[in-house]
């Protein structure tokens, strides 16, 4: 059986061009809306960015309006952040790994994302600053669902007797506050003379605090690779 006219045109060659041309605004999406704010971008200028005639209208064609895009460039960020934070879960809820082991896998794993994404985290939550509902949706998914995942797994630990007893929910704001902090400061003010010694004694101070380590027991764990 034949496709219809418009499946067989949505499938066809000029689709994967527009789902290029729609990647390509995602991208100049986040980098405009971030530096300039959502009402510092014109359409046009979003049509330029990515090679299409400015004022052409040629936009529509991929999204409604802007906050289509933004929408949608929220949408591919949060699932990056997914992706990141599985890897993160993974190595925290590791039942073959020591807790030492999997606390500082999880601390490592969580600063290398917090310093790849820290700009495109405050840039996205700028250019959500008009839409309430956007921005408070971006904390939901990027803040507080990653608290929740984080939570449960030290819940199972608690309840395993491997770290302290407290409240899992508290503890995970403690530690992923205590690692945006330092990732913060880091970027605003740059590195220390000895970069790998600084963060290995932030890490010695938490998995202390967590698991009431002598102190060269949790050195050792600060120096375990990551996989």
């Amino acid at each position: 059986m034949a496709k219809p006219a418009e499946q067989r045109h949505l499938s066809g060659p000029g689709s994967k061009e527009r789902g290029k041309t729609r990647t390509l605004l995602i991208d100049a999406g986040l980098y405009l809306f971030s530096r300039k704010g959502f009402d510092g971008v014109s359409v046009g200028e979003l049509e330029a960015a990515v090679g299409l005639k400015a004022g052409s209208g040629s936009f529509y064609r991929h999204f409604a309006d802007k906050e289509a895009l933004l929408k949608a460039v929220m949408e591919r960020e949060v699932e990056s952040a997914r992706a990141r934070r599985s890897n993160e879960l993974d190595a925290l809820a590791d039942a073959d790994r020591d807790i030492r082991a999997a606390l500082v896998a999880q601390f490592r794993l969580t600063l290398r994302g917090m310093r790849d994404n820290l700009e495109r985290a405050n840039l996205l939550s700028r250019g959500a600053e008009h839409f309430p509902e956007l921005k408070a949706e971006l904390r939901q998914r990027l803040v507080q669902d990653a608290l929740e995942s984080i939570s449960r797994v030290y819940r199972q630990r608690i309840q395993a007797g491997e770290l302290i007893d407290a409240d899992p929910q508290a503890l995970a704001v403690v530690v992923q506050s205590a690692l945006y902090g330092y990732a913060v400061a880091e970027a605003g003010f740059g590195s220390s003379p000895d970069p790998q010694a600084e963060e290995d004694a932030l890490i010695n101070a938490m998995v202390a605090m967590l698991v009431h380590l002598p102190r060269e027991r949790t050195e050792r764990a600060s120096s375990t690779p990551l996989p």
